[in-house]
This record gives C-alpha cells, sequence and structure tokens, in this order.
C-alpha cells in the first residue's frame, strides 16, 4: 500500500474515502484536533536537582576543578580555599589590574524613577543615531553611573570624550521630558576627521556606531 493511502487510512480510521481526498486538508484537520485538546500537566515526582546530581553520576569530569595547594607552611584545605573564594582568586583568573567601578555602585535597576526623557529629533537620516542613543539613555547600569556625575568629576580629557557627551545628552534629555532635543553633540563629532562615518548617514549605520560609541566610552576609562 503506497504512504498516502496508509496516512489517509490512519488519519479516517472506519471510513471509507475516496481517491480524491486531499491529504493535506486530513492532516490540518487532525492537527487541529490535537492542538485544541487540553493537556493536563502533573507536579514532577522528584526535583530537577535530584534528576541532575543523577545524570552526574553516570559521567567521569576529566577537567577538575583546581583544588588548592598546600603551602609550605603547611597549610591548606578549608582555610586557603576561603582566602581564594574571598579574594575571587579561586577560578584561576587574575585580579584586574584596574578597577573601572566599585561593583557594590553597580546596580542593575534605577537608582531613581523618572519620567520618559525627551525624544530625538532628526537631523538628516540620523534615525540610525537616535534609536541607539535612546538604547543606550534607558540602560541603567550606565545611566546609574552617567548621572551620578561621578566620571565628570574625576575627568581629565582634554578634549572629545563620549562618556562627557552622553552623561549631558541624559541629564539634558530627562529635564525635557515631553519635548525633543537635537543630538548635535553626537553629530558634530560623527563629521569631524575623528570617525569613519561619510556622509549621507545610512540606517544599517546603527550597528557600527553603537560600537563606535561602546569602544568610544571603553576607551577613556
Amino acid at each position: 500500500m503506497p504512504i498516502v493511502e496508509k496516512l489517509k487510512d490512519a488519519l479516517k480510521p472506519g471510513r471509507k474515502y475516496s481517491d480524491d481526498v486531499d491529504l493535506g486538508k486530513l492532516l490540518t484537520s487532525s492537527a487541529k484536533k490535537i492542538l485544541l485538546q487540553k493537556i493536563e500537566f502533573e507536579p514532577a515526582s522528584k526535583s530537577f536537582y535530584y534528576q541532575l546530581e543523577t545524570l552526574k553520576s553516570k559521567y567521569i569530569l576529566l577537567s577538575p576543578a583546581l583544588q588548592p595547594a598546600t603551602s609550605q607552611r603547611g597549610i591548606e584545605g578549608p582555610q586557603k580555599q576561603s582566602n581564594d573564594l574571598a579574594s575571587g582568586s579561586s577560578d584561576g583568573v587574575p585580579h584586574p589590574q584596574k578597577v573601572l567601578f566599585p561593583v557594590e555602585k553597580l546596580s542593575m535597576k534605577w537608582e531613581r524613577i523618572s519620567r520618559v526623557g525627551a525624544g530625538l529629533q532628526n537631523l538628516g537620516n540620523t534615525c540610525f543615531l537616535n534609536s541607539t542613543v535612546q538604547c543606550l539613555t534607558y540602560t541603567p547600569p550606565l545611566a546609574n553611573y552617567l548621572l551620578s556625575k561621578e566620571h565628570s568629576r574625576n575627568c581629565q580629557q582634554g578634549g572629545f570624550c563620549m562618556l562627557c557627551i552622553m552623561q549631558n545628552h541624559l541629564i539634558q534629555a530627562f529635564a525635557n521630558s515631553g519635548n525633543a532635543i537635537k543630538p548635535v553633540s553626537f553629530i558634530r563629532e560623527l563629521k569631524s576627521k575623528r570617525t569613519f562615518f561619510t556622509l549621507p548617514f545610512l540606517p544599517e549605520d546603527a550597528h557600527e556606531f553603537l560600537r563606535y560609541t561602546i569602544d568610544a566610552m571603553q576607551r577613556l576609562v
């Protein structure tokens, strides 16, 4: 029996059908019946943690974690391990040479609730820039840092500073809620010889502008 007839026979058990029956319609109607059925869920008899541990017991770890070595004074084990955990060096990653921002001051949520900031005017096909700047403006960790003005208090850049531009923009944006402002400071920088952007600006420049902006801010810190 051909596979088409087998499928028809399975989809229409106990009923006769003609040869011109559309197999696609039969599959569609059967799929609808299945999708409309109510699925009853039951709580798991065993926790996910138990299942995970069961799976772990079936495998051999080829690259075990580094164990704290015994010191020359004979001090080993829990004391050294606790010190490593406290200092963050137990994973073998060296400490950073410079801390850009204290981790205790880094907040992933808004430090203060403000009204929605100002919109941005399009200054000649600058929608790529406006959308990118707006995304950065409403990124809580970056906004919290810039609105605290901690960077401007310690900034030693004599000329162009992307962090200062972003900080001034955030302050201006949240001070003009309900209005539209012109991102002239960004446009002025893009038109200068410091960047690789050329006129006319293109919509696909958004990704390149985001990379350029983040790189420019990272170089300053």
